[in-house]
């Protein structure tokens, strides 16, 4: 079964999903937990696309949004080749932090932005490029905050502040999530406003309760 924890940076991906890795082990099951693409090894294949991915700007945006959405969506199809397919075809639950719906929201921003470039139909054309990533999460849970909250959080771990420019294209990317959350039965919003990291886990457990058990897994632990 494969998770996915997605949001806004400073909204607590890499703890929720580093929390949920370890309540899962603790209830005995097998748990791969895969952090973002900026923290994890790669091989070959997927270090040179990182590289290439790597504009410089924190969001790695480059001068055309279709090139950032190519280059993210083979970024994802390298890595569940190499780093999910296998883990689920044994049987471990795979926590991605940072999936599928990453990809759509920034790209999403990206178009919304840059209206000379937008498709007919914007979220068709980010789930034809997505298709070829590999399959979405069975769950991926959105960690929400407003945005302006997740992004002083953000600030605030970095030790810098966002650029006007930067801050305003992060509330574009927070208003993509909503987007897809109205679409998209699979991403489920987990508001995390006002919520410590140990009670932010407890709101991300109560919603993957709503879940099908989980492999190898008789009766609900979740």
């Amino acid at each position: 079964m494969l998770i996915g924890i997605e949001g806004l940076p400073g909204a607590g991906k890499s703890t929720q999903s580093g929390m949920l890795a370890d309540f899962l082990t603790r209830q005995g099951l097998a748990v791969s937990h895969l952090p973002d693409n900026l923290t994890r090894d790669a091989d070959p294949i997927g270090r040179s696309l990182l590289t290439l991915f790597d504009s410089g700007d924190p969001f790695s945006r480059h001068a055309h949004v279709v090139t950032d959405t190519l280059l993210g969506a083979a970024i994802r199809a390298d890595t569940y080749a190499t780093d999910i397919a296998g883990h689920l075809a044994e049987g471990s639950t795979v926590i991605e932090d940072r999936g599928i719906h990453t990809l759509y929201s920034y790209s999403l921003a990206r178009l919304r932005q840059h209206h000379t470039v937008v498709p007919t139909d914007a979220l068709a054309w980010l789930r034809t490029v997505g298709s070829f990533a590999g399959p979405a999460a069975v769950r991926s849970v959105w960690l929400y905050l407003p945005a302006d909250h997740a992004i002083a959080r953000a600030e605030r771990r970095q030790r810098h502040p966002y650029t006007a420019e930067q801050r305003a294209f992060l509330r574009v990317v927070h208003d993509a999530y909503h987007e897809l959350a109205q679409s998209d039965p699979s991403l489920h919003r987990v508001d995390v406003s006002g919520l410590d990291a140990q009670q932010a886990h407890h709101a991300v457990l109560a919603d993957l309760s709503t879940m099908p058990p989980f492999p190898a897994q008789r009766a609900a632990t979740v």
